[in-house]
């Protein structure tokens, strides 16, 4: 399967001894081979004529166009773009594993690494611009939100963990005991997946689920098929629906709470959003109003010690979902609703080696919803296939809100509500989200990342030693 280049960056302390600049900055295509190989040997102590990357130019409007003369980094640092193609014996995503892997033991040589720059023209990644949209598989991108670490640490499997998946319906024959109820919602009812014309994929709710199960595998869910299959079209509509079925599923997990039922704690995992406000009348009457009813019912679910988890959105504006309006798509423009809520995590999407979508929505959010730093909160992967399967994909920042939901019911299953709080769980979330290394943080940097990419060992080690 072929593999579009990956675009990735290091960080290198130029020195009196003839590592400068002027090595990494070469014009003709002898030199930049010259310069990759140069740069290969300081990563890896070994020659090779041939490296599975390509040096770019820096410093140069490509990796640094639109930032302020002033803000460009000076020698000592020298940051070097490179296109990491691979070679016949490696992908290009186990190059930038071995990358990162080795700079963390040369630090004299190198400041740092990271795929993404603020404002470069490829800092950002579309479908359209690959052969295959699908960049990576489960295990990488497990490997970037340090997944594995949960696993290996006592009570963090989602027993007695309750998640609710508001989507499109879950699948109850194939979820089996991990199946524990749920809500009809219209004429849609629970465990029963609405057919999805034209498709022979997975549903979209089990493919959550699925992202859900593999981080905490003992979480039992229920569903609420809240969610259209092609998009929130009349918004009024949808809305009457919403705050109907909000409101009886706070009150049943009220009453269970008193009776002893579903003993635990709650999560809501919505992968959804408002893609286009052309239906909505007034405009902002719910995409923009903190004292609309549903916005309400979702922060008194966060009151209630539930947590809350919404997927950005897919209407980043590089290449947003066909399905996003004409003007709600780009920066301040693409979070709507309950998902620009301060009190819920708000999820964006970046590959495995942590490049940044260009379809998933950008902040800031709405200034009557949260502050206007506040969304998206956070990012984690997306684009991604099965191990064992490559025609089971993970797509949109719907895959990155399910993966964060697992990895939120995988911590609640060791830290209840009444220790770590809704809200002192996404502010460590937030706090311990992985920023790039030795570049400048900056609001557009943070209009894409919101605090970084999350990380599930650094989430839990704050926990476990607060």
């Amino acid at each position: 399967m072929t593999q579009s280049p990956i675009r990735y960056y290091v960080v290198v302390k130029a020195n009196s001894e003839g590592l400068k600049p002027e090595i990494f900055n070469a014009d003709s295509p002898e030199a930049r081979r010259k310069a990759a190989a140069y740069l290969y040997f300081l990563l890896f102590d070994t020659r090779n004529a041939h490296p599975p990357f390509k040096v770019r130019a820096v410093p140069s409007n490509d990796v640094f166009f639109g930032l302020e003369r002033s803000s460009l980094p000076k020698p000592p640092k020298i940051v070097v773009a490179l296109d990491i193609t691979g070679s016949k014996k490696q992908s290009a995503t186990d190059v930038v594993n071995d990358i990162i892997t080795a700079i963390k033991g040369k630090r004299k040589t190198f400041v740092g690494d990271s795929p993404d720059l603020p404002f470069a023209a490829a800092d950002h990644w579309c479908i359209g611009e690959a052969s295959t949209p699908f960049f990576a598989d489960r295990s990488a991108a497990e490997r970037l939100l340090n997944i594995d670490y949960l696993r290996q640490q006592a009570q963090t499997d989602g027993r007695d963990v309750n998640v609710v998946i508001v989507d499109q319906g879950l699948d109850r024959q194939v979820l089996g005991n991990s199946f524990a109820g749920g809500w009809t919602v219209g004429n849609a009812q629970p465990g029963t997946p609405r057919p999805q014309p034209g498709s022979v994929r997975r549903p979209h709710a089990m493919m959550i689920a699925h992202n859900v199960l593999k981080v905490a595998p003992k979480a039992k869910l229920f569903d609420m098929p809240l969610a259209p299959v092609a998009k929130i079209s009349n918004i009024t509509a949808f809305l009457s629906l919403a705050d109907a079925a909000f409101r009886q599923m706070l009150f049943d997990i009220a009453l269970w709470r008193a009776q002893g039922k579903f003993p635990g704690e709650w999560i809501l995992v919505n992968p959804w959003g408002i893609y286009d406000r052309s239906s909505e009348y007034p405009l902002g009457r719910y995409t923009e109003n903190p004292f609309n009813l549903f916005n309400l019912l979702v922060a008194l679910a966060v009151w209630q010690d539930i947590d809350v988890i919404f997927a950005a959105g897919n209407c980043g504006q590089f290449c947003p979902d066909n399905r996003c309006g004409a003007k709600d798509r780009g920066p301040g423009h693409s979070i709507w609703g309950a998902n620009s809520l301060k009190s819920v995590l708000t999820v964006g999407a970046v590959r495995a080696d942590e490049m940044w979508l260009g379809y998933s929505s950008q902040g800031p959010g709405q200034p009557r919803l949260a502050r206007l730093a506040d969304k998206p909160d956070l990012c984690a992967t997306s684009q991604f296939c099965e191990d064992d399967d490559a025609f089971s994909v993970n797509s949109g920042t719907s895959a990155a809100c399910g993966l964060a939901g697992g990895i939120v019911a995988a911590l609640r299953s060791r830290w209840n509500a009444a220790s770590v709080s809704p809200a002192r769980l996404k502010r460590t979330l937030n706090q311990t989200a992985r920023k790039p290394v030795a570049v400048p943080w900056s609001n557009g940097l943070r209009q894409r990342l919101g605090h970084g990419v999350l990380d599930a060992q650094a989430a839990f080690d704050q926990l476990a030693n607060p």
